[in-house]
């Protein structure tokens, strides 16, 4: 397993918001699984991370015959996004939108 980390740089200072991805196998053959894009979609993310466990494991047995890459938080932005204790991921504060 391969992991990159790729710093967002919309973060408030002093703070460093990153987005990881977690790359198994090789090969010419390729998948690209992501979960939470709205930030806090926990059951998406959960699985994400049961499914990191599973193909750690194939990529030791050497069973995986392409390339998968795994993003479990898509949107680690939002899913800093709090407002009186509730998530507020899927919408930008400024507009609303």
């Amino acid at each position: 397993m391969q992991r990159t980390d790729h710093v967002l740089p919309w973060s408030t200072l002093g703070t460093e918001r990153t987005l990881s991805v977690f790359r198994f196998g090789t090969g010419e053959r390729k998948a690209y699984i992501q979960a939470s894009l709205h930030a806090d979609e926990l059951p998406g993310m959960r699985t994400a991370w049961e499914l990191k466990k599973r193909l750690t494991e194939l990529e030791q047995q050497g069973l995986l015959k392409g390339v998968v890459e795994l993003v479990p938080v898509a949107n680690p932005l939002g899913l800093g996004q709090l407002l009186q204790g509730a998530h507020q991921g899927r919408f930008e504060f400024g507009s609303c939108k």
